[in-house]
């Protein structure tokens, strides 16, 4: 599955909220939202052969621990660009097995083409200073599915300005420098010509995409 003695790519910072552990009510209700929509379209391959699962971006290790009760069988891979995440995400998953790297979502030298039967990308592409690289990697390292989320803006921002939030950057989340809203998004995702969306969800104020590689 990886390739030994690469070099890890630059750092690109995000921000790295523990937004699973939120304490204010509306945002306990939209992360359960998330999270429900995330388990539903795992179930939606269960019928699938789904050996492998990578988790690119995978910050503390949240998804990484639904993903284990759902998939406990299967061999689990995950990555993030930040090793202080990645020292989070073993002492979060201690209980299972997480073959782990860091990596920079734009180049996952360490991956090789066609490695995983999912993978997970969550919370991401937002970051990334070139999302259509970071996509053309997911696509690369992806045998058949990519289930992928970023905010649906610009929902995302007006629902921070009204909870008083980063107001001198009209809701821009500190690290956001790309916004999709549906439309775009889906735009964006049709220059993977090889994938196509068999599923979309919307739990608000995010959206969620699943793809399936075409054959």
């Amino acid at each position: 599955m990886m390739k030994k003695n690469e070099e890890v790519a630059p750092h690109i910072y995000g921000n790295y909220e523990d937004k699973y552990k939120a304490e204010n009510p509306i945002a306990k209700f939209m992360m359960g939202n998330f999270i429900e929509n995330f388990k539903k379209n795992l179930l939606s391959l269960e019928k699938e052969k789904i050996d492998s699962i990578c988790e690119v971006g995978c910050a503390e290790g949240e998804l990484l621990k639904i993903t284990n009760s759902m998939y406990s069988s299967t061999s689990l891979y995950a990555s993030d660009i930040s090793e202080e995440e990645i020292q989070k995400a073993k002492e979060n998953c201690n209980s299972f097995s997480v073959e782990f790297s860091v990596q920079n979502a734009e180049n996952l030298t360490e991956y090789e083409s066609a490695s995983f039967d999912l993978l997970l990308c969550c919370e991401v592409l937002e970051h990334l200073e070139n999302p259509e690289k970071g996509l053309r990697e997911l696509c690369r390292i992806s045998k058949k599915y990519i289930l992928l989320s970023v905010p649906n803006e610009p929902i995302w921002r007006f629902l921070n300005m009204a909870r008083g939030k980063y107001l001198k950057d009209f809701g821009n989340t500190p690290g956001h420098i790309n916004h999709w809203s549906i439309w775009k998004f889906s735009k964006f995702l049709a220059t993977a010509s090889d994938y196509s969306i068999i599923r979309r969800s919307y739990p608000l104020p995010w959206q969620m995409v699943l793809l399936e590689k075409q054959t």
